[in-house]
């Protein structure tokens, strides 16, 4: 009876001791003993005298002497740790007033300290008419406890081991094989069988045969040689790793791991584990494929690699490498690279490779040389880096070596041009400014310091528009600036020719300059250099030579040039309803006779008074000047004919006033005038000068000494003129045709002479029909160009037409121009039109109709050049592709020394805007050595080929002015 109680109430599931009036003989016999060995103890408690008793074994269980101490209710609570003291008080109340007993298992703190695990057991024993009394005993059941505590946590460990080996062989894909070699069976269990297919249940039971078929056949030879060995007893454990082939599934990796179980020293069976390895060994593959690929990148890399033992010993290169300085990988394999280091260079680098090697610096870049097998040098950037070992020894160096042999050439040649550039800049006698995107001048050079008379510290780093400001060539006008549109758009500017420029001084010069736009590598605008020449003195050698042309030599007065010019600028004036002007022909009677009988001499003298008289008549506002000879011409400023009359008047009597004497004689002369009104509904000024001077010779057929005015022809009775096609070869040095000029021709006009030079090849205006002429011109131009027939007689060239410049401002003209050049813009680039210089200089609408006509394709060219000297003022106007020299200007260069000058600026002017130049007028070997040797390349003139008439002649009406 003990045993069971005490082993249920060691175990806990005993149930309280039932209650009783006292313990049973066996029992209070086998406390006894308990207690005797310290094992347990007995006690009662009075609750109404609250005494507590204790036997011996109790006191012995709390570490007590009962011969010194006492115990007590509250003493013997006090030795219970917290949790245990309250359910121990909660037992007792509860058993006080239910009367059940109770059966804890408690912890004690001895008096020594120590914790002990304790099974307290107690009844209620009643007692009538008195509080029951309480009883029970005490156990040590510590070792008990401890024993069952490390059981639990043991059977606790195996289950989780056991739940963990089921989770990883699940996650894992393991699993348990067994090779039955008797039964040539093969087992497999586990999650392996499920998750790859090899069938639905968790154990398989495959024929040794069906599993050898399962096994890919380039692994089953490899797994079965080693199975073989390990049966045999050559290998302490089979181990295989072979591709699993499944149907339907993709070939996985598995691994076979196991050993024999052997019976009477003979193997009966092998187990093991299988497990699926598919994405490890898919991972060393990826891996082996990524070094594959590293070592062939290395190889094949277009720069040199190699590993360098920490001694310089080369230990692996690249085929680049190799390349690179001639020597195989063998070659260099015997080698360090101190060895095929240059001496100059091997100190710095020696100096670097130290640093690496205590860890001062973790990588370097270094320029240098390395020999050649072949003994010359090369140029190489070297990058180095030093790899270590998990102890941080220094292993080898990684250095990746680039030949820039070439890249330091260039750049010795960068270097070189530079400083040529540099030396260049300085010399050249042009002021050079270069500025930056915002305008701000970075760099001068001298000329530009000299020329603007300023240090170049007070030009850098300053604003350009603050330090050049552009002025009128001929007045104290402020010009806008075009650095700004350069800068944003690009391109190239310049101002007109002769624009003035102040010096720091104050002074004025003239320029000829060029605005460049600079870009970056991106196509950007990156700034602006500015190049500009003083050719002040060269405007001023122009400006005395156009004097010079538009003026008579003899008289002083305005010479046919000029007069042409102070003619058109008054026609303008009087087609803006601004004045009233007559133009009056003069011609001198019998001023022959004079010149015959005394002299050339004498005829100087006498046209010079007849100047000062006929100017003497006039007021500043008309213009006087000699035609040529003895024919003089006016502009009269009057406001009716009744005015012209009053002039024409004064200026015959102080002519029939003079007494010419010479010698011994007096010579009185006369004068006839025609007088013809500026008629704005005309054509152009130059027909009511052909009126005037066609008043003129009525007046000479009246009987001279008198005036005429100019009275309408009737155009029914004017003849008709029949015109013919004509072209004429513009040739190079070598007498090859490059263009043709296309002219129409007409017969002689009384005191006019021939059309083709006026209206065809110059461009003048001789009669008010020759805008029809410029139309039939230009259709006859469009017709044969379109012409395969005439492909032979053309060539490839262009064709020149040339047109009038009045007749240009005519609206109607224009449409017709304007729309044949649309209609056909495949042709435009094949026609060159041709602008008369003294037909041009003085309509300010042609400037924008000659940039229309450029930008429909064709060319224009500035053509007469030279005939007055006012040409240069054209170029500063308006943008021509060419301009042609005069002929007469061309023949006079063997005779006058002055032209040979102008011809040279006309060459300077023409090389610096990229003009095309042609002379005309071409006529013998000595005017063609001049014009050579001046740089002109096209020709046109007699000494090469006359104008021959087009195979297309046709006959085109106009009407003239003059009878035939």
């Amino acid at each position: 009876m003990f045993l069971v109680v005490c082993r249920r109430t060691i175990s806990g599931d005993t149930p309280a001791i039932s209650s009783s009036h006292g313990y049973s003989a066996s029992m209070t016999t086998a406390l006894d003993i308990l207690e005797q060995h310290a094992q347990a103890g007995t006690w009662r408690f009075d609750p109404e005298t609250e005494e507590l008793w204790w036997s011996p074994g109790v006191y012995r269980l709390h570490g007590l002497d009962p011969e010194t101490d006492r115990a007590s209710i509250e003493s013997a609570l006090s030795f219970y740790e917290p949790d245990s003291r309250a359910r121990l008080e909660a037992a007792l109340a509860h058993a006080q007033s239910s009367g059940e007993g109770w059966n804890l298992t408690l912890t004690i703190r001895r008096a020594d300290g120590v914790l002990r695990q304790t099974q307290g057991i107690g009844e209620v024993r009643p007692r009538p008419g008195r509080p029951p009394l309480l009883a029970g005993a005490f156990f040590d059941i510590h070792e008990a406890a401890e024993a069952r505590d490390r059981q639990q946590a043991i059977e606790r460990a195996l289950a989780e081991q056991a739940h963990r080996w089921q989770t990883a062989g699940e996650h894992a894909g393991l699993g348990l094989m067994e090779i039955d070699i008797t039964a040539d069976r093969y087992r497999i269990s586990g999650a392996f069988v499920q998750r790859n297919g090899l069938g639905d249940c968790a154990e398989l039971t495959l024929a040794g045969t069906d599993w050898q078929h399962l096994i890919d056949e380039r692994d089953r030879a490899g797994r079965n040689r080693r199975l073989n060995d390990h049966l045999a007893g050559r290998t302490e454990a089979f181990e295989s790793e072979f591709r699993l082939r499944v149907h339907g599934r993709v070939p996985i990796w598995v691994r076979e791991t196991g050993r024999a179980v052997r019976a009477d020293d003979a193997p009966t069976r092998i187990v093991g584990t299988l497990a699926d390895i598919d994405a490890r060994k898919r991972t060393e593959h990826a891996l082996q494929q990524s070094q594959r690929r590293l070592r062939q990148t290395l190889h094949h890399a277009p720069i040199g690699i190699a590993l360098v033992a920490p001694e310089g010993r080369w230990i692996s290169v690249n085929h680049a490498l190799c390349e690179m300085i001639g020597y195989d990988e063998a070659e260099l394999g015997a080698l360090t690279f101190q060895d095929i280091t240059h001496p100059d260079d091997l100190e710095a680098d020696m100096v670097l490779v130290s640093d690496l090697l205590t860890g001062r610096k973790l990588n370097y870049r270094l320029e240098k040389r390395y020999f050649h097998k072949d003994g010359h040098t090369v140029d190489i950037q070297l990058d180095v880096s030093l790899l270590r070992d998990e102890a941080g020894e220094p292993l080898y160096f990684i250095a990746q070596i680039q030949d820039i042999t070439e890249r330091k050439r260039q750049h010795r040649a960068l270097f070189e041009a530079r400083e040529l550039a540099e030396i260049t800049f300085e010399a050249i006698g042009e002021g050079v400014i270069r500025l930056d995107r915002y305008g701000t001048i970075t760099q001068v050079n001298s000329a530009a310091c000299a020329l603007l008379d300023r240090s170049a510290d007070s030009l850098i780093q300053h604003a350009f528009t603050e330090c050049v400001t552009f002025y009128h060539a001929d007045f104290d006008q402020i010009l806008p600036n075009p650095l700004s549109s350069v800068l944003i758009d690009g391109g190239r500017a310049a101002v007109p020719l002769f624009t003035r420029i102040m010096r720091h001084d104050g002074s004025m010069i003239a320029i000829t300059d060029s605005l460049s736009a600079i870009y970056h590598d991106d196509g950007r605008v990156g700034g602006a250099v500015f190049v500009f020449q003083d050719i002040t003195e060269a405007r001023q050698r122009t400006m005395e030579l156009s004097h010079q042309a538009s003026h008579d030599t003899l008289t002083g007065l305005a010479n046919r040039r000029g007069f042409q010019r102070d003619l058109a600028a008054t026609w303008r004036r009087a087609r803006n309803g601004m004045l009233q002007a007559f133009v009056m022909y003069l011609d001198l009677d019998h001023f022959k006779a004079v010149n015959d009988s005394c002299g050339h001499a004498a005829g100087d003298d006498l046209l010079r008074l007849v100047a000062e008289r006929l100017r003497a008549v006039l007021r500043d506002s008309d213009v006087l000047a000699r035609l040529g000879g003895d024919e003089f011409a006016a502009i009269v400023h009057a406001n009716d004919a009744d005015g012209a009359r009053v002039v024409a008047e004064k200026f015959l009597r102080s002519i029939r006033a003079l007494h010419f004497v010479r010698g011994e004689r007096t010579y009185r002369l006369g004068l006839s005038l025609g007088i013809a009104a500026l008629d704005t509904t005309l054509e152009g000024p130059e027909a009511s000068l052909a009126h005037a001077d066609d008043a003129l010779y009525r007046a000479k057929a009246a009987g001279r000494n008198d005036y005429r005015f100019h009275e309408p022809a009737n155009a029914a009775t004017t003849p008709r003129r029949r015109l013919s096609l004509h072209l004429a070869p513009i040739v190079d040095q070598g007498s090859h045709v490059v263009a043709q000029e296309l002219t129409l021709r007409a017969p002689d006009v009384a005191r006019h002479g021939p059309m083709s030079s006026g209206v065809a090849t110059a461009g003048e205006t001789v009669t008010p029909s020759s805008t029809r002429i410029d139309q039939s011109t230009l259709d006859m131009a469009i017709e044969l160009l379109e012409d395969a027939s005439e492909a032979d007689a053309l060539g490839s060239g262009p064709l020149c037409i040339s047109l009038n410049a009045i007749e240009l401002a005519d609206p109607a003209f224009q449409n017709r121009l304007f729309k044949r050049l649309g209609d056909r813009p495949h042709l435009a680039p094949r026609l060159i039109f041709q602008l008369a210089e003294h037909n041009a200089l003085f309509d300010s609408d042609l400037p924008p109709l000659v940039a229309r006509i450029r930008g429909c394709g064709a060319a224009v060219w500035l053509v007469e050049f030279g005939s007055g000297y006012d040409g240069f003022e054209l170029l500063k106007r308006y943008v021509f592709d060419g301009v042609k020299i005069a002929a007469d200007f061309a023949r006079s260069l063997t005779a006058t020394t002055i032209n040979r000058a102008v011809l040279r600026a006309i060459m300077d002017v023409a090389k610096r805007q990229r003009l095309s130049v042609v002379a005309d007028g071409v006529e013998d070997d000595a005017v063609f050595a001049l014009l050579s040797k001046a740089g002109i390349q096209r020709f046109q003139g007699r000494l090469y080929a006359p104008a021959r008439a087009g195979s297309r002649a046709e006959t085109h009406s106009a009407h003239t002015d003059s009878p035939d």
